[in-house]
């Protein structure tokens, strides 16, 4: 019988040119007719000159990655050409020119009166950038206002440990925030500015920093909350999402980091009318701000999303961390927005494990006890197999003397850290480099190629060996 042959699969959509990201958030602009949000608009005529310069760069081969990137700064930040108080810079703010070294293209400076919710004009918004950004004008917006805005307009927002980002032509003291509608745009921004650039002061990494929670990270929230019903609802949902994911919360008196890996808090208690944060910006300000405004005292990096992905209600949660401990934060934070999170860059080196090292077995708080960070499941190439040493608790030894792939996973530790676990490693383990099917090399727990141990050319993981044995029982594993 003749059959038609299989529809073959679609082919992934062309991403917009940075031009064509130009024309629509002007587009966009036109319908939300929301022209109190901005205190300066470049001229179109202008946006569209730097966007022509990004696809031009794009098609000459080179490798942008916020290509396309539409993005907004405030008043206090220097943009080259721009009106900045009462002088035009000639050089832009160091972390404006990495974003557009990378591709973004500004569109313009935000305002910093009080304006209108992005999705109930009767309420407040706070600053104008969490409002562009919702409304889908700009991609990404730098800020100086904090955690309250995002929250009353449903995006996410990210202050990295103070320090971090270069504050070359930023005129304001309150750092600087980041505003996207999602955390691995957030993120990859953060990224791209965070460094020193040799003229402003910045902070460098510790070496011990802990870059991860482990499984059942400790978590602290405020016992007695003065929040509205709708609030206090919302807060109570990511508590719940939290507890379901293995985090072990807490509540506490008085707002405190110390025992805990990070502190959770409601970014706003209600979401006031318009009409009362005009007649009373310091008041409601005072009100909103009161579940964060600690951060910067305590020197707390915060990661603000909203209680669930797509989610319009103004009551967002906020997940403060100690300074340099970014990572945790962004990584609690996917619980509310379901999103693949990757490592900030923070200095470190990544070691492969495949025995009791794994999570859920007898060695793995050698790893996490460090802050080591999980980044993910791993496969070598068709070159590796396993041996049972005799060891306690049991272990395996991988040997590239054999033509078998090896499940493995990959965990990313601070370089005090890395050392540090290095030196629990007995013979006959050793670290050496494994050739993992994505081509890199990383360093892994391998061991001696003279130890003796008895074959499990049988199984592709350790985990596979183990539930072999729990069910049916001891024997020669083959």
């Amino acid at each position: 019988m003749n059959t038609l042959p299989p529809d073959p699969d679609p082919t992934p959509p062309t991403p917009p040119t940075a031009s064509q990201r130009v024309i629509s958030a002007f587009e966009r602009l036109t319908e939300a007719h929301r022209p109190e949000l901005w205190s300066t608009l470049r001229a179109v005529e202008d946006v569209l000159v730097d966007a022509k310069a990004v696809d031009d760069r794009v098609q000459a081969g080179e490798t942008l990655p916020l290509a396309g990137t539409v993005f907004a700064v405030p008043e206090l930040v220097d943009v080259a050409g721009q009106p900045s108080g009462r002088s035009v810079p000639e050089a832009s703010a160091t972390l404006v020119a990495r974003l557009t070294a990378a591709g973004a293209v500004v569109l313009g400076k935000t305002g910093c009166a009080t304006v209108a919710s992005a999705w109930d004009h009767a309420k407040t918004g706070g600053r104008g950038a969490a409002v562009a950004v919702a409304l889908g004008i700009v991609d990404l917006a730098l800020s100086t206002a904090g955690a309250v805005p995002a929250a009353l307009n449903a995006v996410v927002a990210l202050k990295p440990t103070r320090g971090l980002l270069p504050m070359t032509g930023v005129r304001s003291g309150d750092g600087i925030s980041v505003y996207t509608t999602g955390l691995v745009a957030g993120r990859q921004a953060l990224a791209l500015m965070t460094g020193p650039d040799g003229v402003s002061s910045t902070r460098p990494w510790p070496e011990d920093v802990r870059l991860g929670a482990g499984e059942h990270p400790r978590i602290a929230y405020p016992r007695n909350l003065a929040l509205s019903d709708a609030a206090a609802l919302a807060f109570e949902l990511v508590v719940k999402r939290l507890t379901a994911t293995g985090a072990i919360l807490e509540p506490v008196d008085e707002p405190a980091i110390d025992g805990f890996d990070a502190l959770l808090v409601p970014t706003v208690p209600d979401h006031p009318e318009l009409a009362e944060a005009l007649a009373d910006p310091a008041g409601v300000h005072h009100r909103l701000a009161a579940g964060t405004a600690f951060a910067d005292r305590l020197d707390l990096a915060s990661v603000t999303v909203p209680v669930l992905p797509g989610d319009r209600r103004p009551f967002g949660v906020t997940f403060l961390t100690r300074a340099f401990e970014d990572q945790i934060g962004l990584d609690l934070a996917t619980v509310c927005t379901d999103e693949p999170m990757t490592p900030y860059p923070e200095p470190g080196e990544d070691v492969v494990v495949f025995g009791a090292h794994l999570r859920g077995q007898p060695l793995n708080a050698a790893l996490t006890g460090l802050g080591a960070r999980f980044t993910g499941p791993v496969r070598t190439t068709e070159s590796y197999r396993m041996v049972l040493l005799d060891t306690e608790p049991p272990q395996p030894g991988v040997l590239d003397d054999g033509g078998h792939v090896l499940d493995g996973e990959r965990w990313r530790l601070s370089p005090a850290a890395f050392e540090a676990f290095a030196a629990t490693l007995a013979r006959p383990f050793v670290l050496d480099r494994v050739e993992l099917d994505d081509g890199t090399r990383p360093l892994a727990v391998r061991c001696d190629p003279a130890a003796n141990g008895t074959g499990l050319d049988r199984y592709e993981s350790w985990r596979g060996y183990v539930r072999f044995t729990s069910t049916a029982g001891l024997r020669g594993p083959g």
